[in-house]
Parts: C-alpha cells; sequence; structure tokens
C-alpha cells in the first residue's frame, strides 16, 4: 500500500490523517470476537478506568490472534511510510466509552507515558464515532513539540487554547494514525449505547520506552511484517536513548546511599 503523497504531506502538516474503510466489516467483526474473548480474561485494572470509561490494556500479550492482526501486511506497509522499516508495539488498549462516560480532557499521549520520542497511534473505529457518543476531537498541528500538562485527578491535561479542534466523524473500519504529540480529546458519551476502539501504539525499533516492561513485541523489520518477542530492543544500548532517559537527581541520590549506607 503506497500512500499519495498529498496524504503525507496532510499527516507532516496536522500531525494525523483519517482513512476511512481501511478495514472490512468482517475484519471488525473478527476483531471485536477476539478482543471480548481476550478481555473477558483480563484482570488489571487500569488507574484510567471511571465510571463507563473502561480500558482494556496490553492485550495483545494474550491474543496470538490480536499480534497477527496489528502486524498484519497492510497494516505495516502502511506504518512504515511513515514510521520507517523497524518497528515494535508499546502499548495497545482496547477503550469501551460507555453511556454517561465524561470527558478525556485534552492531552498529548506523551504526558502519559513520559517518553522523549514521538511515536504513532493506530485508532480504530470499532463502532460508529459521533460528537454524540464521545468521538475523537484532534487539533491539527498541535504535534510539533511537547507541549504543557497539568496533573487533574488521574488526568494530565493541557488547558491552554482549543479553539481549532476538528472532530473525526469515523464509520465501523474507518482509521485515525495519529502523532502522540497530537493533541486529542474525547467528549461525553450523551448517548445510548457504547463507542468501542482499539488503540495500538507503535515505536521506531530504534526508540526505547524503558517503563514497558520486557519482553517487547517486534512487528516490522526491513519494511515487512516480522513478528517476534525481544527481550532487549536493537538499540536499548545507544548512549543517545540512555541519556535521554537520565536522570540526575535520581542518580545522585543512589550514590548517596551507596556511600552512606
Amino acid at each position: 500500500m503506497e500512500l499519495a503523497l498529498n496524504i503525507k504531506e496532510t499527516f507532516d502538516k496536522n500531525g494525523y490523517v483519517f482513512i476511512k474503510n481501511f478495514f472490512s466489516e468482517d475484519e471488525i467483526k473478527t476483531l471485536i470476537q477476539e478482543i471480548q474473548a481476550t478481555s473477558s480474561t483480563h484482570t488489571s485494572k487500569d488507574i484510567l478506568n471511571l465510571g463507563q470509561l473502561t480500558f482494556n490494556s496490553l492485550i495483545m500479550h494474550k491474543s496470538q490472534a490480536l499480534r497477527e492482526f496489528i502486524s498484519q501486511p497492510k497494516v505495516v506497509a502502511l506504518l512504515t511510510q511513515f514510521m520507517g522499516p523497524n518497528i515494535w508495539v508499546r502499548w495497545d488498549q482496547a477503550v469501551e466509552k460507555g453511556p454517561g462516560a465524561d470527558t478525556f480532557p485534552w492531552h498529548q499521549d506523551n504526558s502519559y507515558s513520559r517518553l522523549k520520542d514521538p511515536h504513532l497511534q493506530l485508532w480504530i473505529s470499532l463502532t460508529k464515532m459521533t460528537k454524540e457518543n464521545g468521538g475523537i476531537w484532534i487539533i491539527p498541528g498541535s504535534h510539533k513539540k511537547i507541549l504543557p500538562h497539568k496533573k487533574v485527578g488521574c488526568h494530565m491535561a493541557y488547558q491552554g487554547n482549543t479553539d481549532n479542534a476538528e472532530f473525526i466523524s469515523a464509520e465501523i473500519g474507518d482509521i485515525v494514525l495519529f502523532s502522540s504529540f497530537s493533541l486529542h480529546a474525547t467528549t461525553p458519551n450523551i448517548t445510548n449505547e457504547s463507542r468501542w476502539a482499539y488503540v495500538i501504539e507503535y515505536m521506531k525499533l530504534e526508540h526505547i520506552d524503558p517503563y514497558i516492561a520486557k519482553p517487547h513485541l517486534v512487528i516490522a523489520k526491513n519494511g515487512k511484517p516480522h513478528l517476534e518477542y525481544v527481550d532487549k530492543l536493537d538499540n536499548e544500548d545507544r548512549l543517545i536513548n540512555k541519556l535521554k532517559y537520565f536522570n540526575l537527581v535520581e542518580t545522585v541520590r543512589g550514590l548517596k546511599k551507596s556511600i552512606f549506607a
């Protein structure tokens, strides 16, 4: 799958692209069945679960079918045009926004993950997304840099200007591919039905996440699907990656403890 140049330009300019009918209804039905089967045995509770908003996270590790879905050829073909040939998955989550679920505040995903590098979010619409059922809003061009956030309850919230936000009206099988630096939010679900999405977070293999437990799931190498668990990423020991997450304060504390123990 080769994208038109204007789609790549749109992503560079706006920080996201919206692609209709990327998955068929049959593909989505199969995906939903696998998510439901996996989520039913999922015991971990996400700290962001609140009221009728539920996150089933890291379910890919429990399902070979999900791992194959998120690394299938057309997904890899899409991602490599934005990310390069080598990719791994740091996170996935099936998100249910039930009737009455409240706003999820404006944020960049890196404010939660604490990562220094941007990565890509693949948002798959499992149900229709409307303004009424709490679909996604994105601010074009907000992906150029990390912006300040404030802690509000369990959330990290951006409290600046959001006047130029755009709503993504999506049907089943549509996708939104956006930068983790892109400001986005979802509004309350005022309908009587749940809104579902499946979100996968992809990183370049050259970038690390020191906060995610091993093993790591690689899904592409040399531009081709390559499904493999690894205990160590290829560039994990590179000095540039170590410096990104070097914490001087914690290092000094550790030295003091060892000296005065």
